[in-house]
């Protein structure tokens, strides 16, 4: 058996057990057995072979990745610790997703099971490439509009939670990342106050709509292509919401790209309009009123989520010299464009 890198965390208490292949086959192997429907009396003799850290954020989460032997196959699951107890809430978003959104249509990872003495959440593993690459590159309008339509199948499906995200929270959200940020020290901090008072301003000014499943976090990466079918993932922060929140994100993550690589600027800015396009059609039977001010919502949140993501890359050591004054220039002009 194979384990990952050692991994110390003191906020994840959990993640010394889960990183233990022999630790976890005991729990695992039950769960992968209820994953496929072959629970039975015998238990058939899966192992955990291989634990992957795929992504670890000091003090709050680590994502990892198992690998079980079984009967002449392998499987996989995917797990994540996290430092407080959103386990069992995220599991229960994601049950109710899957339960709304045929898999032909869109995949959702299936939920697994929550093992609450970890704090390790636990989920089907889904494999396959990322649409982001071919996205950027431009040679083709079909990222986008596999993309769009992915995300327009959540925002249609009749999910429904408890959490809800409002214009205030991102808007709060977002004065929470500057104040944690280098920007609130540096020359350009009056700059990004008077940012936060007109899109504090135009939060109380937008028109309400109809509120369903958003994803809250929604960007090119978290689109994969599995054997020919779209896969949505990193569903932890799904809420009710407005729809424009999801697709302001994932265009100010456009401009993000553009702004990082010179070369990617012409796809992204391809992408962008097919991106809308597509995404309006496939919602053309959504509340009309909804659709006619979509545009003007969308515009509110592409320019908070400009500004928060100035204020994320500016911690950033690679890029805090010149993106985070690249991306304010960005959201001035969002902005002004919308009046």
């Amino acid at each position: 058996m194979r384990s990952a890198t050692l991994l110390s965390d003191p906020a994840l208490p959990g993640l010394a057990e889960a990183l233990d292949p022999e630790a976890m086959t005991p729990r695992l192997a039950r769960l992968t057995t209820l994953l496929h429907g072959e629970e039975s009396a015998v238990q058939k003799p899966w192992r955990v072979v291989e634990v992957e850290i795929l992504k670890h954020t000091p003090g709050h989460r680590c994502a990892l990745g198992y690998t079980l032997d079984g009967p002449g196959v392998k499987r996989r699951l995917f797990g994540k610790v996290f430092s407080g107890q959103r386990g069992p809430e995220i599991l229960e978003t994601m049950e109710r997703l899957a339960a709304a959104i045929p898999r032909q249509v869109l995949l959702i990872p299936r939920p697994v099971g929550h093992l609450p003495d970890l704090r390790l959440l636990l989920t089907e593993y889904l494999d396959g490439t990322p649409l982001a690459p071919s996205l950027y590159q431009g040679t083709s309008e079909a990222p986008a509009r596999r993309i769009a339509a992915a995300l327009a199948t959540l925002h249609g499906c009749e999910a429904r939670f408890v959490r809800r995200w409002s214009a205030q929270q991102e808007w709060a959200n977002t004065e929470e990342w500057f104040a944690r940020s280098p920007l609130s020290a540096a020359p350009c901090s009056e700059r990004v106050k008077g940012l936060l008072r007109m899109l504090s301003r135009r939060a109380a000014l937008l028109p309400q709509v109809s509120e369903g499943p958003v994803h809250r976090d929604f960007y090119a990466e978290q689109i994969r292509d599995c054997g020919g079918q779209s896969a949505l993932l990193d569903l932890d922060d799904a809420r009710l919401g407005d729809a424009a929140l999801d697709i302001g994100n994932f265009l100010a993550h456009l401009k993000l790209r553009s702004l990082q690589f010179a070369e990617l600027a012409r796809g992204c800015e391809r992408g962008r309009p097919v991106f809308l396009e597509e995404y309006e059609q496939r919602r053309a039977g959504a509340r009309a009123a909804d659709m006619e001010t979509l545009r003007q919502r969308v515009a509110f949140y592409e320019a908070t989520s400009l500004l928060r993501l100035a204020g994320v890359y500016s911690r950033r050591d690679r890029w805090a010299d010149r993106l985070p004054g690249m991306l304010l220039d960005s959201c001035e002009a969002m902005l002004d464009a919308d009046g």
